[in-house]
């Protein structure tokens, strides 16, 4: 069972994946505003996710699209709620070896970015 912690800028929050799924890149307009570029998540099952320490921090903000999740206290993107899949920020995992799989919403990708790598693009949703 492979397992990958985290933590927010802060150090307040952290956590644990446990067997992640993939890794990849969301290209939509809400990730920008939400974390000022793209965001690379990995994909885990809910029941694969736990916050160790910090979780009184965690404030939930219902988007249009999926409630998202951050740090109250420093304001690091944590994790998209997806129901039974959560889109955790791979920024926060310093040991993460993982590689983009697939780019989603690439249709609305910022018009200064340029994808670098040979993963499967999808111009919306996969």
């Amino acid at each position: 069972m492979a397992s990958l912690t985290g933590a927010c800028l802060c150090g307040g929050v952290e956590y644990e994946v446990r067997d992640p799924q993939s890794m990849g890149v969301c290209h939509c307009t809400r990730c920008q505003r939400w974390t000022g570029s793209s965001l690379t998540g990995v994909v885990v099952d809910r029941g694969n996710f736990q916050i160790t320490k910090g979780a009184d921090l965690v404030t939930r903000y219902e988007s249009e699209f999926a409630p998202r999740n951050f740090c109250s206290h420093c304001g690091s993107s944590l994790y998209d709620d997806l129901g039974d899949i959560y889109f955790v920020a791979a920024g926060l995992m310093r040991e993460l070896e993982l590689k983009p799989s697939f780019h989603l919403q690439v249709a609305y990708k910022a018009h200064w970015e340029e994808i670098g790598d040979d993963a499967p693009q999808h111009a919306e949703g996969a």
